[in-house]
């Protein structure tokens, strides 16, 4: 293997996925290959992918087929991540460009995988996943410099009726408590302030250890490291909140009153088809957030468009969001994913009236966080900064739920108290 041998990334989908693509990077940095930003400079390129939904999938077949256009005859293009193992060998016939194909926990084996196709080798490399990384792996953090994602379990065991990732990612595996920390410092020593926990469940975290440990003490554990300010966490679940949890959230000094909640739906009947918790189940969650932790911010994600989704059960969506006023709120359009419990039933909605029931949700939380943020206009908050002039406070999600913008520059990765002055559309807030 040469040491010169250059590689660039492109890192597709959710964190989650980003956490994997960091971790890919940082094998190849330490085994001696030269990581490069720039495609038409590298020798090898690697595509890790998303295909949770068609939209992901459609971009990843696109961003595949640009490299293709793109790349020299001497270049060799590694697919890797939930694509490949959701298509397997059907990749090389769509793409016979492709060198070499990765499942979804295949990526451990990256340096051998990239010195095989330098040597003009082609490999099919998808297995059951069962790879988790731990704090022992080198990783090339790519966020701003004040906060970073850290991955504490992988997989779902939920088996939500229109979801993938119990096949693309395996069954939810927790990473152990000490690593999990262990990773929180070595970030905490690169400066990070703020730590974003996520998971396919974060909520569920510890539970296939048998309870051994949990969020909650993880949470307490991560309290305890001095330079970390922020702790945040995103893809929580309804049915596995427990008081015990509420209450380390209430009590902290550092975890954000922020919490990512995804209900998917209000009405019971098509809950029951998407075989996820009760709304009563996340209305009590909700009240008792709200009452234990006093203007706590919600963001949660919801679908349009399950199958057998009548006008009644979207009007009772529309109210339920209007009456709970979601700080964030995200939605997508469903749709029929082969392998799926979903992707047989009955009375498919129409592409047209998906978008129409798309667009009135929207068009209903624009309003609402518009109105939100215009309550934030003439106070203080704590922002961190993620470049220059652009940051982001307790209540948003970089690169999710807006940003701060403000007129004079900061360096990346310090915090400053910073009055709102205004909004820049419905999301964006200036300072």
């Amino acid at each position: 293997m040469s040491k010169t041998t250059s590689v660039s990334l492109i890192s597709l989908g959710c964190p989650k996925n980003l956490v994997d693509s960091e971790v890919i990077l940082g094998k190849l940095g330490e085994e001696g290959y030269t990581l490069t930003p720039s495609l038409k400079d590298a020798d090898v390129i690697i595509v890790n992918t998303c295909s949770f939904i068609d939209k992901a999938k459609k971009e990843s077949y696109r961003v595949i087929r640009q490299v293709i256009s793109r790349k020299s005859s001497y270049q060799k293009l590694i697919v890797c991540g939930c694509l490949p193992q959701l298509e397997r060998r059907k990749l090389f016939l769509r793409f016979p460009e492709i060198n070499a194909l990765l499942g979804s926990a295949d990526f451990y084996q990256i340096d051998e995988v990239v010195k095989k196709v330098v040597q003009g080798r082609r490999v099919f490399s998808v297995h059951r996943p069962s790879f988790l990384y731990d704090s022992n792996w080198a990783r090339l953090v790519s966020t701003p410099p004040g906060y970073a994602y850290l991955k504490i379990a992988e997989g779902c065991s939920n088996n939500c009726s229109y979801c993938l990732i119990p096949k693309l990612r395996g069954k939810f595996r927790s990473r152990y408590l000490k690593d999990v920390v262990k990773e929180a410092k070595d970030l905490a020593q690169m400066g990070v302030k703020e730590l974003i926990l996520i998971a396919q469940d974060t909520t569920f975290y510890g539970e296939d250890k048998r309870g051994r440990f949990s969020l909650s003490s993880l949470l307490k554990q991560l309290e305890l490291i001095d330079s970390i300010q922020w702790i945040r966490i995103l893809y929580t679940h309804p049915a596995h909140f427990t008081h015990s949890l509420i209450r380390v959230l209430a009590n902290s000094q550092k975890v954000c009153h922020y919490i990512d909640l995804p209900l998917q739906h209000t009405h019971n009947a098509i809950l029951h088809q998407m075989r996820r918790p009760s709304f009563e189940t996340s209305k009590r969650v909700i009240e008792e957030l709200r009452e234990k932790i006093p203007g706590i911010v919600l963001r949660t994600t919801l679908m349009v468009g399950f199958p057998g989704e009548q006008a009644h059960h979207f009007d009772k969506l529309l109210k339920d969001v209007e009456r709970i006023r979601f700080d964030w709120l995200g939605a997508f359009i469903y749709s029929p994913q082969r392998g799926t419990p979903a992707y047989s039933l009955n009375h498919q909605v129409s592409l047209k009236v998906k978008k129409d029931r798309y667009l009135k949700l929207m068009e209903l939380q624009r309003d609402i966080t518009q109105g939100k943020n215009e309550q934030r206009v003439g106070k203080r908050y704590p922002i961190l900064v993620d470049r220059e002039k652009e940051g982001h406070t307790e209540f948003q999600a970089p690169e999710i739920d807006g940003k701060v913008l403000f007129q004079q520059p900061y360096s990346p990765g310090d915090i400053f108290n910073g009055k709102i002055t205004g909004l820049k559309g419905s999301f964006d807030l200036v300072s």
